[in-house]
């Protein structure tokens, strides 16, 4: 007997370029536009192949600093302040 259908988990995203973001953030790390509404999308599945690689991401205007790991990493704006970000290898 089959149950019921499960639901798809839900994200949040920047209304600008539609990409997720991180609660609390103020402005989207891959766009830099100031977080407002937020707009729901359903999660999606994406196959990317290679290993993960971590980079930092430092602020060149306030600092902040915060990691990711990934096969792609276009994140190149600060969440706090909106300042540039590019990634580094660690």
């Amino acid at each position: 007997m089959p149950g019921k259908p499960k639901k798809q988990p839900m994200r949040k995203v920047c209304a600008n370029c539609k990409n997720p973001y991180i609660e609390g953030d103020k402005y989207c790390r891959f766009c830099g536009a100031k977080m407002g509404e937020s707009e729901f999308i359903p999660e999606r599945i994406v196959c990317l192949y290679g290993p993960p690689m971590p980079r930092v991401h430092k602020c060149v205007n306030c600092g902040y600093e915060w990691d990711t790991y990934g096969t792609r990493d276009r994140q190149l704006y600060c969440p706090k302040c909106g300042g540039s970000a590019p990634p580094t290898p660690e």
